[in-house]
């Protein structure tokens, strides 16, 4: 789907925005973005990313679906990292 009825100029996927200011807050991230290095079965309690991150605990991701359905990304709360290398 291009277009979208709550986002009728931009579509889906952007963060978009007419006569303003888009100013964003909080620390540099690298990367700003990840995948997973498995899938995640539904109810799943964690993660297993494909490279190391510097997230911590009590910080909040989005993890986005797999289909083209935008409403069906996830918000969490980070509440442990376990930084295992294998």
């Amino acid at each position: 789907m291009l277009h979208d009825p709550y986002l009728p100029l931009f579509g889906n996927k952007c963060i978009g925005l007419t006569n303003g200011i888009l100013d964003m807050h909080g620390p540099v991230r690298v990367p700003t973005w990840t995948t997973l290095n498995t899938t995640a079965a539904k109810g799943a309690t964690s993660i297993t990313l494909s490279v190391p991150v510097d997230w911590v605990a009590g910080e909040e991701i989005a993890i986005a679906s797999t289909s083209f359905n935008g409403r069906e990304t996830d918000k969490r709360t980070i509440v442990s990292i376990d930084r295992t290398v294998e």
